[in-house]
This record gives structure tokens, C-alpha cells and sequence, in this order.
């Protein structure tokens, strides 16, 4: 066993302090060996939190949530590796550990990393998946042997530095934030444009929105977040100035006011028109909340973190700033670089950034030769670094809640499928999908029966539940998680090639392929131009989109049985009266066109006729067309716009008359009847046809 107490880490330690840089320190051997070490290390210290499930390290916790340990410091952060590799909470936790302080990473030896499986792996494996290897904890033996770490070994010895001479001398923030604050302050008296603010972790960006309502006592602002805990900085710096204490309960101190995204729009008319909006960790929300919040017509201030935890704000950043470009092309645009917490050049937050893939950027595709489409292996992944960076950056920039689990899930997850599309060599486009399905008859019919819910197999599960029917967890289908193509080069078929690609490439033995997002006209729009079929809607909105989750399916051999699409459409134009009386007429149209038809009778026909001929009432012209659209929800396409959005608020939905001459801007019951007759003489012309 080797003695570490006669090595030079006091020496090391001292030079971090003073250069205000934090430090990875690797404690690899056994597992009782690296308690023994970690323990021996912090003996001289109480300022420590202790990531670990085990009870042999004094004071340990292993939160379930990232927020019961985030907006606290500690000198040092012990991260036990034998209770698990968790992406998040490692990235997570780096962010407590104070200026010259140390992140323990307690793990077997380096050898042994690419053959070693973590008690976390079985996180992104599903029923009947038996992990073999880990192709992370390979990539991080690799990164590892190319610049090595401070490390502590059982059967290495001490590797250690001579000495620790920092990069640059030490650098703080503080300044920087100041004269932000100070141009954000003017920006807030002088003008109404919206204001980006963008910085990294640890650069004081929360707290900076707290010191700014403090600068403006007399200003209501409304702070919207995905999560309330993430706003303890900037609540503590208000009270920090106001010498005062958050009230967690009304989520409300002083002029500053939480909303959750969804409650913000609901309530946005109830707002005072002089009100400043702070969207923090705007990165983290989906683009079409910010653009509704930048029309709501109040300044607002979007601050988000580029590089974190949570995965990265590029994404957010492209699109977002595209739109404020064209709409508000004097939007203002403040960058925090410098750290505030621990100088400029840390260490710490390097190693966190390269083991994460935090600093992935998408490049910026020309299209100038066709594109080829071929399968990426998770082993090229981990023994190509560019093209690791190019499929993460895409997966980022195409969804707002990429995170850095979703790098353990690309390399880790077994019956993963990966399909790409090539420009020169360059990644634009990448298909991921994995294998669901396959799974034994006993254990089908306990899930049918609700006795158990075995891990992984989403979409299988929720098919078996939702129909009756055990043959989707029995058979073998392809799920696709993400189908991403940069920004710059869509619209040109890339995507569309690269599904066929897919599709065509899966193995034989898969009977369906289906997919879920959140639901939109345009994207219903584009999966059911390729065949597939809405299965089942969501009840619960997104709350910060406002969206539902929409799971459709395509079967890889012939039709889809006509029963499940038949119990589709019957849950949702009953639900369309009460659960989905909200949704947007064009979604609703959207998902009227993917439904199964039949033809009307000629009874009907005649009768709609006579409909046409006269002048019918609401109360005979409703129920009527209620039942034609039921019969053929193709018809309701086929109607005018205005026509449409009657159709549907004042006969699906079933909204109120009064409540229907509101939505529409109808002057009155006479112009009411007016539009419903207009609208029988184009139902009539459409079956007529």
C-alpha cells in the first residue's frame, strides 16, 4: 500500500489558495482504501460535503435532487464514485466547491475504468439489458491518460505536481458585474428592448438580476424560472441589501415576485405595464415560451447559463437571437466572462467542461455536396472526439433540456441506434433511437395487468396500457429519442433523407417504429407526411411550453390495425370538449387530418341539403356537423380560416356563444348565424366534391 502523508499536497494546496483556482484531485484504488485516504485527507477540515450511499464516509448524502445542494459552498467535495457515476450531480456539485478547494473523485484504478461497471450504469438500461461495458468511463481513461490529474493511487503511488503555478494571476468578477449592472440599470430607465445576458457557471448572473431589483426598491419585477430552488442567489443578494429574509412560501421578497413559466402567461394581464420580467436560466426553457414572453410587451431581461450542468445554452442562444434580430434588431446583448467565485483559468471548471463535453459548438454547415447517410457506433464516438462533439452539440442545440446524463445515455445505453447525415465529412444531421420490445409473455401480461412496470421500454409500456394489447412489449420496436438537423442547413430535406435512412437500416426483427415531442402543427405535420399515426395525447401540459406530449407509431410491414387509430380518434373528440377545450386550432386541425375516415350517407347528404337550402339555427347546424367531422375529419382542412376556428371552438370544443364571439371577434348572434350558414355551403361543397 502506498503512503501518500510524506507527498507535497499541503505545498499544492497553499499555491491553490493563493491563486484562488480550485482543483480535481483522483483518489483510485480499492474501495475501502480510497474511504481510508478521503478520510485521512479531510481530517483537518468540517467544511465538506460527501457525495456518497455509503455509510462508512462520516456525514455523507446522496440526494435524489440536484437542489438540495446547490446556492451552498464547501472548502472541498468528496464525489464517491462506487455509489455511482450520475453526470448531473457530479457536474452539479463542482459548482459548491469554494477558491482553493479541492473535488475528490474516489475510483478504481484508471486501468481498470473501460472494463469496470458503476453501480449507475444500470440507469440507462431498460428490462433484459445486461451492461458489458461503459464506454464514458472509457473516455474518461482516455482523457485522464492525455492530461493527467492530481491523483492519489493505491498501487501507483502519489502523482502529484512539483508545484502549482497558476495560468495567470488571480482575476475576479466583481467588476465586471458592476458595470453590467450599472448598463442593465440604465437599459431599464431609458429603454424598452429586450436585454440578453449571458455568462458560464459560477459568474455571479443570478445574483447580479438580485442586485438589481435592490438598485430599483420602487420597480416590480416578476422572476420566471423552470424551478424556484434555482433562484436562491439571486433572492439572497435582495436580502442580503434589504437586510431581510426570503419568505419561501410566497416565493416573493420585497419588488421581486416568482411565476412559474405557465403561470407567467396566464397571468401576464393581471401584470402592471410598467412591470420588469427576469427570465433566469432562460437556456433551459423552450424557445416559443421566450418569444411569447418578448410579446408580451414588458421589458424583460433573458439570462441564461451557456455552459452547465443542465447541458448547454447554445442551442437557445442561435435560435432565440435569430428571432430577436428580425423582431427587435436593437436588443441589447451583456456577457459576464469572468468568475466571480474563484479566479479566471480554474482548473476545476476545465476538467468538469472537457469530462462533459461542456464546450461542444456546432459548427456552421455549407451545403455544397450531397449529403450520405451512415450508422455512428458508440465506440467511434468515444475514439473520435470531433465527431463526439458534433453528435452532442446537435442533440444540444435541437432540444432545450439536453443535459450532461444525456452524454452517459449516447455512450452507455445498450441497443442504442445511431444514424448520421454527412456533408463533406461534417456532421448535419443525426437520428437516435433505441430498441424497445421483446420482452417475455409473463412479464407482458403483469404489465398489462398493472403489476409491474418494468425500467425502460417508454413507448412499449404506454402502447400495452393504453390499448390493451401485450404485443408491443412482446414485439421489437425502434423508439426514436431525437431526430436533430443544424439550424442551417433545414428545410432542405435533410431530415426526411435521414429518417428514410433510418427506417430502411433497422434490423428485421423490428414490427413498429414510433416517436414522441411535444405537439405542434408542424411537427405532427411532418411525421404523418412519413406515415406515422397519432396513438395517444398527453394529459399533462409542459409547463414551461405549454405543450402536450404526442406519442405516434408507424408499423415497418404493411398498415397499423384500424382499431388503435379508431380508439384514437373517439378519446379525442370527446376529450376535445373538456381536457383539450384550450388547443390551438391549428393542432387540432393538424390532428383531424391524420385521423381514419369514412364516407356519409347519402341520407346525410340529402339532409345537408336541405340544411343549405334553408335557414337553419345553431342548435340544428351544430349537432350535424359534429357528426359529418366525426365521420370525415379531413372536412375541417377543407374550411375557410374563419370557418375552421368556429368549427372548432364553438362545435369540438364547445366553448360558450359568448365565449366563441370573443375568441373570433364576431359582432353578434346575427353575424354568429351568418358565419355557421357560410359554413354549411362549404361543408356542402366539399361532399358535394
Amino acid at each position: 500500500m502506498q503512503d501518500f502523508k510524506h507527498s507535497n499536497l499541503p505545498l499544492l494546496l497553499s499555491q491553490l489558495a493563493d491563486a484562488h483556482h480550485r482543483q480535481l484531485l483522483l483518489i483510485t484504488g480499492s474501495q475501502a482504501w480510497c474511504y481510508t485516504q478521503c478520510q485521512q485527507l479531510l481530517a483537518n477540515s468540517n467544511d465538506n460535503l460527501i457525495l456518497s450511499s455509503s455509510k462508512t464516509l462520516e456525514n455523507a448524502v446522496w440526494p435524489e435532487h440536484l437542489h438540495q445542494i446547490l446556492g451552498q459552498e464547501f472548502s472541498n467535495l468528496v464525489y464517491d464514485g462506487f455509489s455511482g457515476i450520475v453526470p448531473n450531480k457530479i457536474a452539479a456539485a463542482a459548482g459548491t466547491v469554494k477558491a482553493g478547494g479541492l473535488l475528490l473523485l474516489l475510483l478504481p484504478e484508471l486501468d481498470e475504468l473501460d472494463h469496470w461497471l458503476d453501480p449507475a450504469i444500470t440507469r440507462w438500461c431498460s428490462e433484459g439489458q445486461t451492461p458489458k461495458h461503459s464506454y464514458f468511463l472509457k473516455r474518461w481513461q482516455q482523457l485522464w491518460q492525455q492530461q493527467p490529474a492530481w491523483h492519489i493511487s493505491e498501487h501507483f503511488g502519489v502523482q502529484l505536481p512539483s508545484a502549482y503555478l497558476a495560468a495567470s494571476s488571480a482575476v475576479c468578477g466583481v467588476e465586471e458585474q458592476q458595470n453590467v449592472l450599472a448598463q442593465l440599470s440604465t437599459t431599464l430607465e431609458n429603454q424598452q428592448t429586450p436585454v440578453l445576458l449571458s455568462a458560464d457557471r459560477g459568474r455571479g448572473k443570478s445574483a447580479l438580476l438580485g442586485l438589481l431589483a435592490s438598485k430599483h426598491p420602487t420597480q416590480q419585477f416578476v422572476i420566471c424560472s423552470r424551478h424556484f430552488h434555482a433562484l436562491h442567489s439571486c433572492f439572497s443578494m435582495l436580502a442580503q441589501a434589504f437586510n431581510t429574509e426570503v419568505d419561501v412560501k410566497t416565493k416573493k421578497l420585497a419588488n421581486l415576485s416568482y411565476m412559474a413559466p405557465d403561470a407567467l402567461l396566464q397571468q401576464a394581464s393581471t401584470l402592471d405595464s410598467n412591470t420588469v420580467i427576469l427570465v433566469d436560466e432562460a437556456a433551459a426553457l423552450p424557445v416559443p415560451f421566450l418569444i411569447q414572453v418578448a410579446q408580451l410587451g414588458f421589458r424583460c431581461i433573458f439570462s441564461s447559463t451557456l455552459v452547465g450542468y443542465e447541458g448547454n445554452g447554445r442551442g437557445y442562444t442561435l435560435r432565440f437571437k435569430r428571432y430577436l434580430e428580425s423582431h427587435y434588431p436593437s436588443y441589447l446583448d451583456f456577457t459576464l466572462s469572468t468568475p466571480i467565485r474563484y479566479a479566471s483559468n480554474d482548473p476545476l471548471e476545465q476538467q468538469i467542461r472537457d469530462l462533459f463535453v461542456l464546450e461542444c459548438k456546432a459548427t456552421s454547415p455549407i451545403l455544397t455536396s450531397p449529403t450520405t447517410m451512415r450508422a455512428i457506433s458508440q465506440s467511434e464516438l468515444v475514439e473520435n472526439s470531433p465527431l463526439l462533439e458534433q453528435v452532442f452539440s446537435l442533440l444540444v442545440l435541437a432540444h432545450y433540456q439536453t443535459s450532461v446524463d444525456d452524454l452517459r445515455q449516447l455512450l452507455d445505453a445498450p441497443d442504442l441506434y445511431l444514424r448520421g447525415a454527412f456533408c463533406n465529412n461534417e456532421l448535419v444531421g443525426i437520428c437516435l433511437a433505441v430498441i424497445e420490445g421483446g420482452l417475455a409473455s409473463d412479464l407482458a401480461e403483469d404489465i398489462l395487468a398493472g403489476k409491474r412496470r418494468p425500467a425502460g421500454h417508454l413507448m412499449a409500456q404506454q402502447l400495452t396500457t393504453s390499448f390493451g394489447d401485450s404485443q408491443f412489449v412482446t414485439e421489437k420496436s425502434a423508439r426514436i429519442v431525437r431526430i436533430a438537423v443544424h439550424p442551417n442547413v433545414q428545410q432542405q430535406g435533410i431530415g426526411r433523407r435521414l429518417l428514410t435512412s433510418f427506417e430502411t437500416t433497422l434490423p428485421e426483427d423490428i414490427s413498429y417504429i414510433g416517436t414522441s415531442f411535444g405537439l405542434t402543427a408542424s411537427l405532427l405535420s411532418f411525421w404523418s407526411q412519413r406515415h406515422y399515426q397519432p396513438m395517444k395525447l398527453g394529459f399533462k401540459q409542459d409547463k414551461a411550453s405549454g405543450e402536450y406530449a404526442v406519442l405516434m407509431l408507424k408499423k415497418v410491414r404493411g398498415d397499423l390495425d384500424n382499431s388503435y387509430t379508431r380508439v384514437f380518434k373517439q378519446a379525442f373528440f370527446y376529450q376535445l370538449r373538456s381536457h383539450y377545450q384550450q388547443l390551438d386550432t391549428e393542432v387540432v386541425t393538424a390532428i383531424l387530418a391524420t385521423l381514419p375516415f369514412e364516407h356519409i350517407t347519402n341520407e346525410q347528404l340529402d339532409y345537408l341539403q336541405y340544411l343549405r337550402n334553408s335557414n337553419p339555427v345553431e342548435q340544428q347546424v351544430c349537432p350535424f356537423i359534429w357528426q359529418l367531422i366525426t365521420t370525415d375529419p379531413r372536412l375541417l382542412k377543407n374550411l375557410t380560416k374563419v370557418s375552421k376556428a368556429l368549427v372548432i371552438r364553438l362545435i369540438l370544443q364547445q366553448h360558450s356563444t359568448q365565449v366563441v364571439l370573443n375568441l373570433l371577434g364576431i359582432s353578434g348572434k346575427k353575424a354568429l348565424t351568418t358565419t355557421l350558414r357560410e359554413t354549411v355551403q362549404q361543408v356542402y361543397e366539399y361532399f358535394r366534391c
